[in-house]
């Protein structure tokens, strides 16, 4: 019996492999791409074990290729557990033997306890608990009823010998792998959160200022090379500090947060719409010119001023400025390009407020030094 123990152990070893590749693409990977690659770790996994099984007697044999197939399924959903049980399936049927029927139907039952914890617990909640994974193992020795496929003889003889040492390993084994593969998702969805938070303005959940940069910068690239043109428009709230003096600082958030959103309705899913600091807002959007980009800026105005803000009992109206670039091919940097929505603004709060400007660009600003403007930190100004 000690010797069956340790070789199990041993086979069991093959959880760790799985759980290693699984930490190495899981901060990677996400959604079908994800389960696909967990499907096949888990799948191939199951049949390296299958290749050092503990033989019971001929064509009966036992390993952890039931532990793969749950956790693939109760961590990948329909597609990863699909693929890690069909692999093994495969590979059972081809060895053959007495126990090729129950082997199969151990898989499939292994394959049911996953999809039906991913369906109950996992589905419905972005926090899964250690305790859901013990839930789960606790419903591996279903798989026990496999055994029926087995003639009654043969079958009481593997209980006697085996169930209970094997039902206790898979009971470790989905403990085990389910403990570690949840630790390598929790890791992965706290590093994405982390990049995300690194381009993310927290108090609008539009991009900030860096991912604006990064995008635009891309833009320009994508102008010089293959001449496909951009617009840039400035937005900037106006009085904003005289909102906060009035009405208090939760109520100016409120207006960044109404301002972020009528933006983002009132532009594509292409466009990129960024909080660039404090007050002021930036709108990037791609294959532009700036006629229509003078139109996209209009409509956001107008939504603007016909907005009414109930915060603290008071009803509150505001205004924004919005300055556009000309035509990309204006200007042969992209600092100047920028410049020139910036200089638009610019002109378009000396102009009275609730305005747009159209950048003009006259030929010594467009050869000239660009306006000064910082790329890191600070309002565009």
């Amino acid at each position: 019996m000690i010797d069956f123990i340790v070789a199990l152990l041993r086979n069991t070893g093959m959880l760790a492999v799985v759980a290693v590749g699984y930490g190495f693409v899981a901060p990677r990977l996400k959604g079908p791409a994800s389960a696909l690659v967990l499907g096949l770790l888990c799948g191939l996994g199951a049949c390296a074990t299958m290749l050092d099984p503990i033989s019971i007697q001929a064509g009966i044999f036992v390993d952890s290729r039931t532990t793969m197939v749950v956790l693939a399924g109760f961590f990948g959903g329909p597609l990863a557990g699909g693929i890690a049980a069909a692999l093994p399936s495969v590979l059972r049927i081809h060895f053959g033997g007495i126990g090729a029927p129950a082997g199969v139907l151990s898989i499939l039952i292994s394959l049911a306890i996953g999809l039906a914890g991913y369906y109950i617990f996992y589905r419905k909640s972005e926090k899964i608990r250690y305790r859901h994974i013990i839930v789960l193992a606790s419903a591996t020795p279903l798989t026990t009823l496999s055994l029926l496929l087995l003639p009654p003889a043969v079958a009481l003889e593997v209980l006697t010998h085996s169930g209970w040492t094997v039902n206790l390993m898979r009971l470790f084994g989905v403990v085990f792998l389910g403990a570690i593969l949840l630790h390598e998702q929790q890791r992965g969805r706290a590093e994405a959160r982390v990049r995300e938070m690194a381009y993310i303005d927290e108090l609008s959940g539009l991009a900030n200022r860096r991912a604006f940069f990064a995008h635009l910068t891309k833009e320009w690239k994508r102008w010089e090379r293959y001449d496909e043109a951009f617009t840039i428009v400035l937005v900037d709230i106006d009085r904003f500090k005289l909102i906060n003096d009035t009405f208090g600082h939760p109520v100016g958030d409120i207006v960044i947060q109404r301002l972020a959103r009528i933006m983002l309705e009132e532009s594509r899913t292409s466009d990129v719409v960024a909080r660039t600091g404090g007050e002021e807002f930036g709108l990037l959007l791609p294959y532009t010119t700036s006629a229509s980009g003078y139109l996209v800026a209009e409509r956001i105005r107008a939504r603007v001023e016909s907005e009414v803000l109930v915060a603290e009992g008071n009803d509150i109206r505001f205004t924004v400025s919005l300055g556009v670039s000309a035509d990309v091919e204006s200007y042969s940097t992209m600092s100047r390009c920028l410049s020139g929505a910036d200089r638009a603004l610019y002109e378009a709060k000396h102009l009275g407020r609730n305005t747009v400007v159209i950048d003009t660009p006259t030929l010594d600003e467009a050869d000239g030094p660009p306006a000064r403007l910082a790329m890191v930190g600070g309002p565009l100004k």
